[in-house]
């Protein structure tokens, strides 16, 4: 009995161990199902880590050139800092790497640590180090013998101009993605593709012979070339920071010039701007004042982002404002287009007009009226109730489909991010169509008011703005090309032709007198608008928005010019006197710089400026000849029979009909004069105050009629300033006159 209970005993010891072995061996089969089939990808992947070391290739960004193919952002040769942090002893060394390498490249230790920790076979720690950086970290590397970092060839853009163009070319990220402007809208064409290098190792994280590396090169960016004109751009530049500062402007200054015959971009600009090397700094010093004031961290963060959006935001394209008088070129242009007027009609106006609905009359800037007007008058003269009976003669649905044909309800599309649209009435009474009619209470952009004019000044047909005009490869071959992109037809060529007419009219005599430029023919229109949407949240009815379109030559157009000043504070702050003479500065360098000659009439000739000669050395006879030769008079100083020294200098640019003195055997008598202040002066009372004081006077402004309350608004030499005797001052003259518009 015994020995059976042995046996049974036995058995199912056995059947234990049988049953044992097979659930075992169920599991091991399980378990390598799971490692070699289910979980295959996963350890392959492992597996290839482990073996390969895999580093990137950073290709070059491509550059950006304007349309002259100046650079204006380009990528330099810097290093690249990397980590194989399978190499490091131990952690003491780890930490001598991490607190080392943050130190030097000013990166977060805890960030560096991290990946030291990792132990990878590659880490990038830092791109773009310069040459004096990077040294640093070569004697770092040499005086501890530590064989885990590494400094690669690498590139780091930069904008040689610094603050140019800003707002328009943006900037890069760290890793060199475009996070702004044009370098955001084509990143993937500027950044090109990273190359590789997989390279195997062995079970020490040591690489392996040359002939178990696979290479895939990179292939670099390609590079941009612009419609911009960095000639053009600079004028426009310089002159948007003069009319800054003069005018004291509280929420920035934005112009655009484009070619309306392409539709092409030749400058854009706002103002403040901004360092394209150093875009994170804030430059406002009483935002930065105010972001230093605030003590709580999440608060300060949110803040500093809404300041620098708000430094980086390009107003040309994103800030939507009423158009005010400049928008009369499209309603005159309708008005026309539709025959609801003609060089013979006539208005009256008495200072208001009533609508019927509203309870009070709408004004006119001229509140005493212009009276009878025909139709170039009424431009001339921006009357309002004038522009009211043209809009009411055009009506409603077809003044409306007019607004949409010059792209005003809609974005135009250019190559910028960022770009928005205005806001259009959301009802269509007829108070709404009069104040439509001269630009009131509705919104477009800046560049959707300059693409409308330039469609009235090229012939009557509305272009796509653009501002990349051809993609090169990096052996410099054009790969891609822009160009003229018509939307539609919006007005006959006889009806843009005679708005060119119309608007010149304005410039030479009307209420853009100041934006006349002797010797070219400019068309354009003033405008002055309030800001009732800023009014209703700040109670003030004071703010306004000061601008001026033009374009020229008038009789063949080639650029259009818009200039924005929102909220100018000092007084008065209207177009004809607050913009126009921006304008006319813009135009004086542009005109030349385009090769447009000039026709100058008999009366510009006379007020035009000469370039005194140099006579020294010449005896009287011959020193009178030829100063009277080039448009200038004489008189002696002094008994010797030649011209020992003379006032202005050979080359000095003076008022036509100057008094040169010629000093016979005389030197320049060697005494400093005080500039006097003639702001606020006649021409001829400045004139005479600084010629008392033995200088000179050039003139620029309104040259072209002896009407109007012509005054010095600006001197190029500030009062109270020591200058030599016989210093050239320049005045520019504007008329006075020029208040409301």
């Amino acid at each position: 009995m015994q020995r059976k209970a042995e046996t049974s005993t036995m058995r199912r010891l056995i059947f234990v161990a049988v049953m044992l072995g097979a659930v075992c061996f169920a599991a091991v089969i399980v378990r390598l199902f799971k490692l070699q089939v289910l979980d295959f990808g996963f350890y392959q992947k492992e597996a290839v880590t482990q073996q390969t070391k895999d580093k990137t290739l950073y290709p070059v960004r491509g550059a950006i050139y304007d349309r002259n193919m100046k650079a204006l952002a380009i990528s330099t040769g810097t290093e690249m800092v990397t980590l194989e942090a399978v190499k490091i002893e131990d952690d003491k060394q780890g930490q001598l790497i991490a607190e080392t390498l943050s130190e030097i490249l000013a990166l977060d230790y805890d960030t560096v640590l991290a990946k030291v920790n990792k132990r990878s076979t590659y880490e990038v720690i830092k791109r773009g180090v310069d040459k004096e950086t990077a040294d640093k970290i070569r004697a770092f590397i040499k005086e501890n013998k530590i064989n885990s970092i590494y400094l690669v060839g690498d590139s780091s853009r930069s904008y040689p101009y610094g603050n140019f163009l800003s707002h328009v070319l943006g900037f890069v990220g760290t890793d060199q993605q475009g996070l702004y402007g044009l370098e955001k809208q084509y990143d993937d064409v500027l950044s090109g593709t990273p190359g590789r290098v997989i390279t195997a190792t062995n079970a020490r994280g040591e690489e392996m012979p040359f002939q178990y590396e696979m290479y895939y090169e990179a292939e670099d960016g390609r590079s941009l070339v612009l419609t911009i004109d960095e000639v053009l751009q600079h004028y426009l530049e310089k002159n948007l920071e003069i009319a800054l500062n003069d005018n004291k402007v509280q929420n920035k200054v934005t112009g655009i010039v484009m070619d309306v015959n392409t539709g092409g971009i030749l400058a854009m600009a706002t103002l403040p701007d901004f360092d394209l090397n150093d875009p994170f700094t804030i430059t406002d010093a009483k935002e930065a004042a105010r972001l230093a004031s605030i003590t709580d961290p999440d608060e300060r963060r949110e803040e500093r982002s809404i300041i620098l959006n708000a430094q980086w935001r390009n107003k040309a394209i994103s800030d939507a404002y009423y158009p005010g008088s400049t928008f009369k070129i499209v309603t005159m242009s309708v008005g026309l287009e539709e025959g609801k007027v003609s060089l013979n009609s006539h208005f009256y106006c008495g200072g208001s007009k009533k609508i019927e609905g509203w309870s009070k009359p709408i004004n006119c800037w001229k509140r005493g009226g212009h009276g009878d007007q025909n139709l170039a008058m009424a431009i001339k003269n921006s009357c309002n109730p004038a522009f009211m009976e043209i809009g009411q003669s055009i009506g409603w649905r077809t003044f409306e489909e007019y607004y949409e044909a010059f792209g005003l309800k809609d974005k135009t599309g250019i190559d910028l991010p960022g770009e928005s649209t205005g806001v259009f009435f959301s009802t269509r009474s007829i108070v709404d169509l009069a104040v439509l009619s001269f630009g009131q209470n509705f919104s477009v952009t800046p560049l959707q008011l300059i693409t409308a004019v330039s469609a009235v000044a090229n012939g009557g047909t509305l272009l796509k703005p653009y501002l990349v005009q051809s993609v090169l490869d990096a052996e410099g071959n054009t790969v891609a090309s822009c160009g003229r992109t018509e939307v539609r037809q919006v007005i006959s060529a006889d009806t843009s032709a005679l708005m060119a007419d119309l608007l010149e009219g304005v410039v030479t005599t009307g209420t853009g007198k100041n934006a006349y430029t002797a010797g070219y023919r400019v068309a354009g229109k003033t405008g002055t608008s309030e800001k009732k949407d800023k009014e209703a949240l700040t109670g003030d009815d004071s703010l306004r928005i000061s601008s001026f379109v033009a374009f020229a030559p008038a009789d063949d157009p080639q650029i259009a010019v818009l200039i924005i000043l929102d909220e100018p504070t000092v007084q008065p702050v209207t177009g004809g006197l607050t913009v126009a003479p921006v304008i006319r500065r813009f135009m004086e360098e542009a005109m030349p710089y385009l090769n447009v000659e000039p026709q100058y009439t008999e009366a510009e000739l006379q007020q035009k400026d000469e370039t005194v000669p140099s006579v020294k050395g010449m005896g009287r006879a011959e020193a009178e000849t030829a100063l009277k030769n080039a448009g200038l008079s004489s008189r002696t100083s002094g008994s010797g029979d030649t011209v020992t020294d003379q006032i202005p200098a050979a080359g000095a640019v003076v008022a036509r009909n100057s008094t040169v003195i010629l000093y016979m055997g005389e030197s320049v008598p060697d005494k400093l004069i005080t500039m006097p202040n003639v702001r606020g002066m006649s021409l001829n009372q400045a004139k005479s105050a600084l010629q008392d004081r033995g200088l000179y006077v050039r003139i620029t402004g309104v040259t072209n009629t002896k009407e109007g309350n012509l005054a010095v608004t600006k001197q190029s030499i500030e009062a109270e300033t020591q200058v030599a005797f016989g210093t050239v001052v320049t005045l520019e003259i504007s008329d006075m006159d020029q208040r409301a518009e």
